[in-house]
């Protein structure tokens, strides 16, 4: 049986996301892992954004010229979008978290 890294109690074997003795969470969702990997893409962006999406060499052949000019003049939008898309992730990985919280809480 395992044991609560925070508390040290045995846990049940339906304890997958929360101690129920102490509430401590016990795996981070998936979903925030890749919320968090999408907002270090965001700021990559930013960085990129910041230094010049011109400069990148998109119309240079690497992607067709019309898509090309679409990314350059649309840039600022993928950044937040990628940002926003994250950060969504990890608030939807943060209310599953609560939720399961209140639910073992409740029992």
């Amino acid at each position: 049986m395992a044991r609560c890294p925070e508390c040290y109690a045995e846990l049940p074997e339906d304890a997958v996301w929360v101690c129920p003795t102490c509430g401590y969470t016990l795996r981070t969702p998936m979903t925030a892992k890749i919320g968090v990997v999408f907002m270090l893409i965001g700021l990559a962006l930013s960085a990129v954004y910041v230094y010049g999406p011109d400069k990148l060499g998109l119309d240079r052949g690497i992607m067709p010229t019309d898509l090309a000019k679409l990314t350059i003049a649309n840039f600022a939008l993928l950044v937040v979008g990628a940002f926003a898309f994250g950060a969504l992730l990890v608030a939807l990985s943060a209310l599953k978290i609560r939720s399961e919280q209140a639910r073992v809480a409740a029992a």
